[in-house]
Order: structure tokens, then C-alpha cells, then sequence
């Protein structure tokens, strides 16, 4: 078959296998549009509508029922390709029809919300029809073109920004399935490639076979020949030696061949392999050494396909080989494969049987290394994921903004008007209780709008020096705490605040707000009781951390909110910041559904980063990380620890590969009363010392480039013997420091760097304990 017509049949083929798909997405968005538009104007149109477009999916349900009967082929995939561009034709224009006979001119949400809806469907059309360009168009173009022209018409400037941004974002979507289509023609190329490859390996093994058979026979003729003419020698002798010659050119050919077939599998960048009946591996590229890290001393000794498998995966990939030993061929499987260190990658496995004279000997077959292409999908599915999220948020920010402002007017009469009348009144008076629910069902109103004004990231305020310690110091003596706890009695709350915590920029009343979410919410995960644990630490990241957030590297002041209740389930953990995303039952304590969306908007407004860690029955962590600062808080006492004591102008040098940690290093001791010097390496502390003398050395550990901090102080003692040091890092204490202290250097000091851990550890190697 032509490799184009090929290539249609299989693009008609994968669009039809997205009918499913499409017409449940059609479904469902047609019944969610129609239940809104009946809610609003109950016009008989909407059922008629709706019921024409259930026809439309049936049809289209119907043609591919039809269609499973027979494959696709070159005869019948024009009219295949047809029926298909003509139902799209016709549901796009379904679609159409609704923003003209549907179109809510009294409503400006509601149509908002019908634009969104058909600007859904062509997004959703993207992933569906751009296998073929035409699909894509038949569907998209009546889709959004009827309420383009009917919002243009209208003539307010509003309806023209509405029509021009759906206009725009077809044509994004549009650039979008283009791309789409390509990178699809582009992996059906690679299959065809990857088909003819193997074709081409398989024709190389048929010539190399009827080679040995040839000179099988030949041999067989030649000895035949001396059994037979044993009398006529010298004749014999002297055919004897042609056929030795044919000989040697037959074994030539096959050396050649084999040659030339290795060479062309040590060039692929996949792995090629052959196995003989009972899976044992005969044959390998170059490739496959290098990926599995086995060599061919481990070939000759034995090794077996299922020995490359991971343990998991072993018994399908026997259940696999035991059907392509029985003749089947394969079109490809997935597995998690197993090097020779333990370690695992995935691959995709093209087998076929090696069949000789009618029987199955073996099996020949490619494997191609999946790990970049899982890393891009993973890669690929996380940033749209972010994207999604963020314009969740967004959308959630243009209607609360929009809206905030006249509700707080509304709520001030509601909240006002009956502390004034609950005032005036006598205590005993039959309306004090009815006003003071209406008093506190007001404010209750008036915080879920400060909730969506904090969503629409306005009126957060960074500027200010605060400590998370009296943040939380400030929360636990709080109304709102002591409510919390009282709604859940069986609840206890412990707390362990780190000394000497950096101080962040930040908002008192958000981040009271943020602490305050995170335990009801902690509370809330403990229906029959259990422990809310509220921490702080200060911790310095020397790489960036992979979590729930991407979080960069630098000094941190952490707040740690964890609890031992019912946990999340993965499935919704990606969820949880959503706006209006909750399990809990609205009306009750709790269950609005912003608290959450209120603390991700919080961290994002100071610059921070949350990560979150739950298992379904055994708790929640929820980590905030808040940049710190090096400025002092507005405090009229001394903030010095009063342990420590002044210096007396010693010289300390710091050596520190990162110029920020050089600098607050050097700032604390200074203000402490010692001498400082800063160089960026180990290499340029060894020139320093061998010039200059130092009562102390504060040794960074990991410096890259570079010597790191233990060789650096290996070479300073043999230039001077004795010389002091402290150790620092942002990691946890390892065994490189602790040679480094065997061989002399004093204590370690774990980052970020603090007056009272710097001071202290330096006052106690320089003897002023």
C-alpha cells in the first residue's frame, strides 16, 4: 500500500476511534448549557435543541457502529472520511445554532457562560479531530462563527471584545491543532520507519540463512564427491579445490553479511536483539551494552529476556513471549525494564518469531528506551495541570473583583442596621435573637467576601517585617482558635516554634488568615479526634526542591501545619486549592470551599511556595515555605541573643561559593565585634592562607565547582597544621563532615545562618565559652 493512503487510512481510522469520546463531551456540555438556559428563561427552544442534538449523537453513535462491522481500507476510506466530516459538520453547526436561537440577550453572564461553553467544545476539539485538519475545521468553524456574527451585531463594545476574543481564541486553538496534526503525521512516519526497519532486518536474516544452506549443500556435494571417486583423485583434487574456493567465498559472503547486519543494528539508536525458543538472548547491538550496562561476558554465560524485566512485570512479558514463540506477531508492549545495577527505565518491545522450516527457533525484535518521552509527558501533563490551575484562579479573580465592591456596600446596611437596633432595644425585647442571627449571618458574609477579594490577589501587603512566631503566637490567643477548638473538643493542638526564626515580609491579618485555614481544615480532618502539630523552622535549600511546588532554591522560614486524621485522596490532592473545591457539607462549620484557595493565594502574594504530603487514613502536611529577610523588626529592645558575647576583633575568613550566604555570614559576625574576610572558593582560600593568617575558618561544605569544604580544609592544614574551622551547609549533617571534624574543624553549623547558631558555634571554637 502507498505509504500516503496508508497514512489517511490510519488518520480516518484514529478519528473514528474519538467518537466515543466526542459525542459523550458533546452530551454532557449540551445538557449543562440547556439546564442553565432552561433555569433562566424556560423557552420551549432549549428542549428542542437539546433533543436535536441527543438526535445528532445517536446518528453519529449509529455511523460508528456501523463502521466497526469492517476495517478501514483505501476503498472505503473516502466515504469513511465523509460521513464523518459530515456529522462534525452538523454538530458543529447544532453548536452554532445555539448561540443565535439560545443566545441570552437579557443576560450578560449567561451568555458569558455560552460563549465559555463553545469556547470549551473547540478547545475540546483540539485533541479530538486535529488527527485530520478537515475534521477539526467542519467542527470548529460552525461552532463558533454563527455567535461571533450574532455578538458583532449586537453593537456595544463588550459584545465586540466578546466576539474578537472568541475569534482569537479559535484561531490560537487552531495554530494549536495544526501543531497537533503534525507531531501525529509525524509519529505514524516514525511507525512506518520503524515497520520497514524491521522488514529490511528480516530480509537480512532471510540471506543470510539461504547462505548457510548453500554452503550446507556444498559440503554435502563435496563429500559425496570423494566417497564415490576415490580411483579418479587428481580429478577430484583438483574440484576439490574450486569448491573450496566456493566455499570460501560462501563463508566470505556470510562474514560479510553478518558484518554488515551488525554494523546496521550498532547504528540504530534503539536496541536490537535476538533470543532463541527458550528466551535465552543470542544476539545484541551496541546499544543495548550500553543502556543495560551488561557486556558480552554476561552474554556468553546466559541471560534471558525475562531477566531484563522488571520483577512486577515478569509474569506478562512470559505471557508475551509465549505468544510470539506460538507464531503471533506483535505490534508493540510497555515495560518497566531492569539494568544490570538494579536500576529501572521504561521500553516499548517490537517482537516477532524467528520461524525456519515451518517451526519457531526464536525471536527477533527491537526495544526502544521510553525515558525522555515519559519524562516530556509527565513533563508536559504538569504544565498544563499549572495552566489549568492558574486560569482557574484567574477566572475566579475577573468575577469576584467584579462583584466584591456592591456586596460589601449591600452587607454594611445588613451588618450595621442591626448593631444599631440591637443597641436601642430592651435585652429582653423577642426581636434581639432574630436580629443577632441576621447580625452574624451578615459578618459571616463579610469574610467570605474578604475571601474573594484575597482570590482576586488584590490588597495583600508585603512590606512589613513580621515573624511567624508571633503570628501564630498572636492566632492560638485568639477568638477564632478557642471556637475552633470548642467545635472539636477531642481535638488537641501542639505546638513547637523553632528559636531564633528569621524573620518574612509579610501581611499579619493574611497570615493569621492562612494559619487559621490550615486548622480548621486540620480540625475538620479529625471527625473522631486526634492531633494538630503547628511548627516552625528556618531551613536553607542549597538546590531547588521538586514537590507540589517547584520551590527555588535560598533561606526559607517554614511553617508546618500536619494532622493524623482521614488524609486526601490522590485524586483529589491536585484539587484541593481550587477555588470552591470541597467535600464538606455546605451550611455546617465549615465547606465554602475558598479557605484553601484563600492560603494558596496568600503564599503566592509573599512569594512562597506550599508543598503538601497526605495518606488516606494516616494524616496531612502542609509545608509553607516564606522567603526570609535580613531586616529587623521594628523592636525597641536589643535583638542580639543575650549569650552571646562580643567579639574582640578576631579575623574569621568565610568561605562560601554563593555570594549571598558570604555576605550574611560576614554581616553577623561583624555586628557581633569580629574581623571578616570573604572569598568565593576552596581554591582561593588555600591563596589566602598561604598570604594572610586567621583565628577561625567557617568552611561552606558543598562548593561546586570545585573542592569541596573537607578537601579544602585538608589542604589548609598541611599549609597550616592546627588552623580552626566551623563547618556550614544547608544539608543535614553528612560523613564528609564528619572527617571534616575528625581532622580538627570544630562545630557544624546547618544553614540558614542565624546570630544565636553562627555566634555561639564561633565563640566556642575561639575558647570564649
Amino acid at each position: 500500500m502507498d505509504k500516503n493512503k496508508r497514512l489517511y487510512c490510519d488518520q480516518v481510522h484514529r478519528l473514528l476511534g474519538q467518537t466515543v469520546t466526542g459525542v459523550s463531551a458533546t452530551l454532557i456540555a449540551a445538557i449543562i448549557l440547556s439546564l442553565a438556559l432552561w433555569n433562566l428563561s424556560r423557552d420551549p427552544k432549549v428542549i428542542l435543541w437539546l433533543f436535536s442534538m441527543a438526535a445528532v449523537v445517536l446518528i453519529r453513535v449509529f455511523i460508528r457502529l456501523y463502521f466497526l462491522k469492517t476495517a478501514t481500507t483505501v476503498e472505503n476510506v473516502i466515504r469513511r472520511r465523509n460521513y464523518v466530516l459530515i456529522s462534525l459538520a452538523v454538530t458543529g453547526g447544532m453548536w452554532g445554532l445555539s448561540g443565535i436561537i439560545l443566545f441570552p440577550y437579557s443576560n450578560i453572564i449567561r451568555q458569558v457562560f455560552l460563549v465559555f461553553v463553545l469556547g470549551g467544545m473547540v478547545a475540546g476539539s483540539v485533541g479530538l479531530f486535529a488527527t485530520l485538519k478537515s475534521a477539526y475545521y467542519c467542527f470548529s468553524i460552525p461552532t463558533v462563527l454563527p455567535v461571533i456574527i450574532n455578538l458583532s451585531l449586537i453593537g456595544d463594545a463588550v459584545h465586540y471584545a466578546m466576539g474578537a476574543m472568541l475569534a482569537i481564541f479559535w484561531f490560537i486553538m487552531t495554530i494549536a491543532a495544526m501543531r497537533l496534526n503534525i507531531e501525529i503525521i509525524e509519529t505514524f512516519n516514525l511507525k512506518y520507519e520503524n515497520l520497514e526497519l524491521i522488514s529490511d532486518l528480516e530480509k537480512e536474516v532471510r540471506d543470510r540463512k539461504a547462505a548457510e544452506e548453500r554452503l550446507i549443500t556444498r559440503n554435502q556435494e563435496i563429500e559425496a564427491i570423494v566417497n564415490e571417486r576415490t580411483s579418479e583423485l587428481m580429478d577430484v583434487n583438483k574440484r576439490l579445490r574450486n569448491e573450496i574456493e566456493e566455499r570460501k567465498e560462501a563463508e566470505e559472503a556470510l562474514r560479510n553479511s553478518e558484518e554488515k547486519y551488525r554494523e546496521l543494528a550498532d547504528s540504530l539508536p534503539q536496541i536490537v536483539f535476538e533470543a532463541d525458543g527458550l528466551a535465552n538472548i543470542t544476539f545484541v547491538n551496541r546499544n543495548a551494552y550500553k543502556l543495560f550496562g551488561y557486556n558480552q561476558d554476561d552474554l556468553n554465560k546466559g541471560l534471558n529476556l525475562i531477566r531484563v524485566i522488571a520483577p512486577d512485570e515478569r509474569e506478562k512479558a512470559e505471557a508475551n513471549i509465549s505468544k510470539r514463540l506460538n507464531g503471533t506477531r506483535s505490534f508493540g508492549n510497555e515495560y518497566i525494564a531492569l539494568r544490570k545495577d538494579g536500576s529501572e527505565f521504561p521500553i516499548s518491545v517490537h517482537v516477532n518469531p524467528v520461524i525456519s522450516n515451518g517451526r519457531t527457533i526464536g525471536l527477533r525484535g527491537i526495544a526502544i528506551d521510553l525515558t525522555e518521552a515519559k519524562k516530556a509527558e509527565e513533563e508536559q501533563k504538569a504544565v498544563a495541570a499549572r495552566l489549568q490551575r492558574a486560569e482557574k484562579m484567574e477566572t475566579l479573580g475577573i468575577m469576584a473583583g467584579g462583584v466584591a465592591h456592591d456586596l460589601n456596600n449591600i452587607l454594611s446596611g445588613i451588618v450595621t442596621y442591626p448593631e444599631l437596633l440591637l443597641i436601642q432595644i430592651p435585652d429582653k425585647s423577642p426581636l434581639r435573637e432574630p436580629l443577632t442571627t441576621i447580625l452574624d449571618a451578615g459578618r459571616r458574609a463579610a469574610a467570605l467576601v474578604q475571601d474573594l477579594l484575597t482570590l482576586t490577589r488584590r490588597g495583600v501587603i508585603t512590606e512589613n517585617v513580621v515573624n511567624l512566631n508571633d503570628i501564630i503566637h498572636e492566632y492560638i490567643n485568639s477568638p477564632e482558635n478557642e471556637r475552633i477548638l470548642s467545635s472539636h473538643p477531642d481535638v488537641k493542638l501542639e505546638v513547637d516554634l523553632e528559636n531564633g526564626l528569621l524573620n518574612i515580609l509579610g501581611s499579619r491579618v493574611h497570615l493569621i488568615k492562612t494559619v487559621m485555614n490550615l486548622i480548621t481544615n486540620a480540625a475538620e480532618a479529625l471527625p473522631g479526634g486526634g492531633t494538630i502539630r503547628l511548627s516552625t523552622r528556618n531551613q536553607y535549600l542549597d538546590r531547588p526542591v521538586k514537590g507540589y511546588d517547584d520551590i527555588a532554591c535560598g533561606d526559607y522560614a517554614v511553617l508546618s501545619v500536619s494532622d493524623d486524621g482521614i488524609g486526601i485522596p490522590q485524586s483529589d490532592l491536585k484539587r484541593i486549592f481550587e477555588p470552591f473545591f470541597t467535600k464538606k457539607v455546605m451550611g455546617r462549620r465549615s465547606g465554602t470551599g475558598l479557605g484553601m484557595s484563600v492560603v494558596w493565594g496568600t503564599i503566592k502574594d509573599h512569594k512562597g511556595y506550599i508543598d503538601v504530603e497526605s495518606t488516606e487514613g494516616r494524616g496531612t502536611v502542609f509545608n509553607l515555605f516564606f522567603p526570609v529577610t535580613r531586616e529587623k523588626q521594628d523592636l525597641k529592645m536589643d535583638s542580639r541573643p543575650i549569650n552571646i558575647r562580643q567579639g574582640k576583633g578576631e579575623s574569621i575568613l568565610v568561605v562560601d561559593d554563593a555570594r549571598d550566604q558570604r555576605e550574611i555570614a560576614s554581616a553577623i559576625l561583624a555586628e557581633i565585634g569580629y574581623s571578616v574576610n570573604t572569598v568565593s572558593s576552596g581554591e582561593e582560600a588555600l591563596s589566602y592562607i598561604m598570604k594572610n593568617s586567621a583565628d577561625l575558618i567557617v568552611l561552606d561544605m558543598i562548593m561546586d565547582p570545585g573542592m569541596d569544604g573537607l578537601d579544602t580544609y585538608r589542604k589548609i592544614l598541611e599549609i597550616r597544621p592546627g588552623q580552626r574551622a566551623i563547618i556550614a551547609s544547608g544539608f543535614s549533617e553528612t560523613d564528609r563532615v564528619i572527617e571534616a571534624q575528625r581532622l580538627g574543624a570544630g562545630a557544624y553549623v546547618q544553614k540558614p545562618y542565624t546570630i544565636d547558631k553562627l555566634g555561639t558555634a564561633v565563640m566556642a571554637e575561639l575558647g570564649e565559652k
